[in-house]
């Protein structure tokens, strides 16, 4: 999960490249007459699908840096049936189907679970129309073999610069003729830029002809992306900031955001203009002001189709009803973005309407803080939630994909979260993401809580290499008495790491503190404790400190001895006033039956039932469970990490938890 605050200063120099020119430009640079260089290219994901693809097919990518590389083209297809695996990424998936169908190879094509669900229908029916011989299979996206395409006159079906594209690659190597008539304008890059590298490809309004021949070898510099730059724009209209973006490209067919915000009164212009390989480039000054009611025409949409869920959010800021034309579409992107944007209505409080093709949104204008998201393992879903909860004061969201297509995201909004974390081998039900970021909503500190699942064998040297990243790591088993031996720690097992402090375990703090919150007198009292693992062992330390008398009792007797005799226990304690438990439910835990003497219990295990627990409830007694260990260890943690008070807000971060069905 990333916590949000609003300290930003947006990096206007940290640009992001145009993705699908970075696409089209590696496609086009694989099947032309020679090396073609590309400069400025953007590595996200979804374009590194891209090159991976492309090698698999038969080109050769040299980097020069992670911006530079020079393509040799596809000189013999294989023969061999090759499987294409596209990531996340409809572009690669669907440009690539024409390209492939062009050369005559036998490809599958594979994707993630997201692009999976993706339509692929809409590509296949064009195809099919020019002879390829392509297929829905089992297991796959699609399957394409070997064929002989034709020229072919088709109408586009659906709005999409994709499948226009993929018919462009794939006509390339048709015997004949091919023209593609759309509905509506989509992205022209793909013309473009074959134009620009001397292929046979001709526009006449919203007709694209193109004969066969393969593009010449040109040099390829890619501007920057203006879908990338529109969330420095929201955020900078948003919070009342100035930004110029430079070196964006400037495609009218890619402008409907920008469009829409000039309709509602923003000051955007744009500067510096020129032409870059047919492409118009230039900067975008957006000046702090304010902006009226949002309404995107069905054009606008689809010149802006992945900018509508940054408009809708954008809505929820501005007092009135926005209207969104058009946006059908959406339902078929990474995930189904008209649910994500009603998600994110729902959330702040203000009313969505969707009738099928187009959006309505009623807003107060007034956004709430401390808010959590789902992004619904969406990348532009998770941009525009940052968005929100950077511009709201306060927020959060879950896992955040940015760099599917924006790798540097967070420093262009001019944001660097501090890395926190937890390691571990069987960590996937952790409530400590949940934790840190409520904490990092409280404390307004920006941040991020990684799961750092790990094998049991990692080494040494990759478990410090992880801890040297990381700004504050939480461990957990197997790790902690490892890594208390690789930092020189002065106990035996920790579980909290990072800059600035000596590595600890806060079990300690995380018994004690609640204990003192219910009001439980423990200190001089006989005592038992459940359990001989590390918890046990370090609360046991913790304890011997204000005078208790303990008695260890455990499944495993050995265990038990073992601690009695490293801390000079003795072997019976008569009429303890409080059970403490570090074991899970089990029958062991169920059979032990709490004494007479009892007057409270500490449940250490919170993510199940307890026989103890039950058995005190039943009896009236005082019960301190884990969740309120786990929270206080938490909140001990982030403020060492942080340099932030200890947020001793318990209850508030039960309202949390259960306003998300966190518990």
């Amino acid at each position: 999960m990333i916590a949000f605050n609003n300290q930003f200063s947006l990096a206007s120099d940290v640009m992001c490249s145009d993705k699908s020119l970075s696409h089209r430009a590696l496609m086009a640079a694989a099947i032309s007459d020679g090396p073609v260089t590309v400069t400025n290219l953007t590595l996200s994901q979804d374009v590194r699908s891209t090159c991976n693809a492309l090698c698999a097919l038969g080109a050769d990518l040299r980097f020069t840096d992670d911006k530079t590389v020079t393509v040799h083209p596809i000189l013999q297809p294989p023969q061999h049936t090759v499987t294409v695996d596209c990531g996340n990424s409809g572009t690669t998936a669907r440009l690539l189907a024409g390209l492939c169908a062009g050369l005559g190879v036998h490809a599958r094509f594979v994707g993630d679970e997201s692009l999976s669900r993706r339509p692929m229908e809409r590509l296949i029916g064009p195809l099919r129309h020019m002879g390829a011989d392509i297929r829905p299979a089992k297991g796959c996206l699609f399957e394409i073999f070997p064929s002989r395409l034709h020229g072919a006159d088709i109408v586009a079906e659906v709005n999409s610069a994709q499948v226009k594209s993929a018919v462009i690659f794939a006509a390339l190597f048709a015997e004949s003729v091919t023209t593609y008539t759309e509905i509506l304008p989509t992205r022209n890059h793909t013309e473009l830029l074959l134009q620009h590298m001397g292929a046979d490809v001709q526009t006449d309004g919203l007709a694209v002809t193109v004969r066969c021949g393969r593009p010449h070898a040109a040099p390829i510099t890619l501007p920057n992306d203006p879908s990338a730059a529109a969330f420095s724009a929201a955020l900078a209209l948003l919070c009342g900031r100035d930004v110029l973006l430079t070196n964006v490209l400037l495609n009218g067919r890619r402008l409907g955001f920008y469009d829409v915000l000039q309709q509602a009164g923003a000051r955007i212009t744009y500067r510096n203009t020129r032409t870059v390989m047919g492409e118009l480039v230039g900067d975008i000054a957006v000046q702090a002001g304010p902006i009226g009611p949002l309404h995107c025409t069905n054009l606008q949409a689809v010149c802006g189709i992945d900018e509508i869920t940054l408009l809708a959010v954008m809505a929820l800021f501005v007092r009135g009803t926005h209207t969104f034309c058009g946006v059908g579409e959406l339902r078929h992107k990474e995930c189904d973005r008209i649910e994500a944007i009603r998600h994110i209505v729902d959330i702040c409080g203000q009313q969505c309407l969707f009738d099928g093709n187009n959006l309505t949104i009623t807003s107060n204008g007034a956004v709430p803080s401390k808010l959590r998201f789902k992004t619904f393992g969406d990348h532009r879903i998770a941009m525009c939630e940052a968005v929100l909860c950077i511009a709201s004061g306060c927020g959060c969201t879950d896992s955040a994909p940015y760099d599917i297509s924006h790798p540097n995201f967070l420093a262009a909004l001019g944001i660097s979260p501090m890395r926190l974390g937890l390691i571990g081998t069987h960590i996937q039900r952790s409530v400590s993401p949940r934790l840190q970021t409520y904490l990092a909503m409280c404390a307004g500190v920006c941040c991020t809580y990684e799961l750092l699942p790990l094998s049991a064998d990692v080494t040494d040297d990759q478990l410090l290499e992880i801890i040297r990243q990381m700004d504050g790591l939480n461990v957990t088993m197997p790790f902690k008495c490892r890594v208390a031996r690789l930092l020189g720690a002065d106990v035996p097992s920790v579980n909290t790491v990072g800059k600035g402090f000596a590595p600890l375990s806060t079990d300690g703090y995380g018994l004690v503190h609640p204990l003192r919150k219910q009001g439980v007198c423990f200190e001089g009292q006989p005592l038992w404790i459940v359990g001989a693992g590390g918890a046990a062992e370090a609360c046991i330390t913790e304890l011997l400190k204000y005078g208790c008398r303990l008695q260890v009792i455990n499944r495993t007797a050995a265990h038990a001895q073992a601690l009695r005799s490293k801390y000079a226990l003795p072997s019976q304690v008569s009429s303890p006033v409080g059970v403490l438990t570090f074991v899970p439910e089990c029958d062991f835990e169920q059979s032990l039956v709490l004494p007479d003497s009892c007057r409270f219990v500490f449940v250490a295990a919170y993510m199940g039932h307890s026989g103890v627990a039950k058995q005190a409830a039943e009896r009236g007694l005082t019960v301190v469970d884990g969740l309120q260990m786990n929270y206080a260890q938490g909140a001990m943690g982030f403020s060492l990490w942080t340099g932030t008070p200890i947020q001793d807000d318990y209850e508030g971060y039960l309202q949390y938890i259960r306003k998300f069905n966190y518990i």
